[in-house]
């Protein structure tokens, strides 16, 4: 009976962090009362004061009904064609400025469904775990929400600029998530995870950062948009730089953390062949002498599909799935390489070198964890990889191929 008592108290422990689930709202309320915030951005004032901003969104339930929304909400933007409800609100700290924007609302603003937390550039210079801390001890808050830093910007205006746009901004951050699993220049990181991230990983972390870009389309020119740029890279608790998306793979690479992927390589006749990466692994292995670590080897092994051929060249030939084979390892090595150089450079182990070296070695670890941050940097580091094509899927000749008489 202890154990059941125990088990129940756990599950409300849990639904209290967590905040609001599947659409279950706060009791005694109307969704009408409510205004459901999903995307809350965090910034810091440049105006020489302590102070922060807090930027919240959330879904305009108006549009088309010829309501405006904004009535009735000072600091807000957003009326009845906006896709979102946006409100600002400063304040000494985070808590100070998420009261001041009930003051802009003439709805109760709920927080469980938060959905994105994004952290402006300077904020994310200062330091990060203030907001971190603010995102565990609400109880409305989830700590299953995803986190971006945004790049070159206040969170606030890339919420309100792209709320001149014909989306809503966490639709399309959801659909931004979607196609970082499919190129895997980048990966969606949830609160939970970032805490537990800095604390193993001496207070570095790797964040997916965000900027806005316009683009031409066929309907209309300009068109605000919003694109992953890479990583942030975070070390002693504050961003340091980041990792563009050209190399970022690498970082993922490293780490495990490649959904899908493809490579583009060269058959034989300089023509373009697209490979499909469905698995990769890389160990780290140290190597020491004595208690010295004398460096580090990455294994990796990525196995891939044949995806697209654009030559006339028949692709059973064993030499030939050989010859890109080893291009696809030299691509993903130098990538891998020019990651781990920049990371190296910012004197972050955003890599999860450290705890992959004390699972494998853990007594050798114990006896240079306190002084990593600074062997990191110094140890030096070979890679290794390792890249088949598995299937062809029988495809001997592309398709419409005539053999020549």
């Amino acid at each position: 009976m202890r154990k059941i008592l125990v088990g129940i108290g756990l599950v409300f422990w849990v639904v209290s962090l967590t905040g609001c689930e599947n659409g279950i709202l706060p009791e005694g309320r109307e969704i009408d009362d409510l205004q459901l915030v999903q995307v809350i951005g965090i910034d810091k004032l440049s105006d020489g004061s302590d102070d922060c901003m807090v930027t919240v969104a959330s879904k305009n339930l108006d549009i088309g009904i010829g309501k405006d929304s904004s009535e009735g909400m000072g600091g807000s933007t957003g009326g009845s064609t906006s896709k979102a409800l946006v409100l600002s609100a400063r304040g000494k700290t985070m808590f100070d400025a998420v009261r001041n924007i009930q003051t802009h609302s003439n709805k109760t603003i709920f927080w469980g469904h938060s959905e994105y937390y994004l952290i402006g550039e300077d904020a994310a210079r200062e330091n990060i775990a203030d907001y971190i801390d603010f995102f565990t001890r609400d109880h409305e808050l989830r700590i299953e929400s995803k986190v971006y830093v945004v790049k070159g910007s206040t969170a606030k205006h890339l919420i309100e600029e792209f709320n001149h746009s014909d989306f809503y901004i966490a639709d399309k951050l959801e659909s931004l998530g979607n196609n970082l699993k499919l190129l895997s220049f980048s990966k969606e990181l949830r609160v939970h995870e970032l805490i537990k991230f800095l604390d193993i990983h001496f207070s570095s972390a790797r964040i997916p950062c965000i900027h806005l870009v316009t683009r031409d389309t066929k309907e209309a020119k300009n068109v605000t948009d919003l694109e992953c740029d890479g990583y942030a890279i975070v070390s002693d608790l504050k961003l340091v730089g980041f990792i563009g998306r050209d190399i970022s793979r690498g970082i993922n690479f490293i780490t495990n953390t490649v959904d899908s992927s493809i490579v583009t390589v060269k058959d034989p006749t300089g023509q373009d062949v697209s490979l499909e990466v469905i698995d990769s692994n890389t160990k780290v292995i140290p190597r020491f002498k004595g208690d010295t670590l004398e460096s580090i080897l990455l294994k990796t092994k990525v196995i891939s599909n044949l995806g697209e051929i654009q030559s006339q060249r028949e692709f059973s030939d064993e030499s030939t799935i050989s010859f890109m084979e080893s291009q696809a390892s030299e691509i993903i090595k130098t990538e891998m390489e020019k990651a781990l150089e920049e990371v190296v450079k910012l004197k972050s182990d955003c890599l999860e070198i450290c705890d992959r070296i004390s699972l494998r070695r853990p007594l050798k670890w114990h006896k240079i964890k306190d002084e990593w941050i600074q062997i990191f940097p110094n140890v030096k580091i070979d890679i290794e990889v390792d890249s088949k094509i598995l299937r062809t899927y029988e495809l001997v000749e592309p398709s419409g191929y005539r053999r020549r008489e």
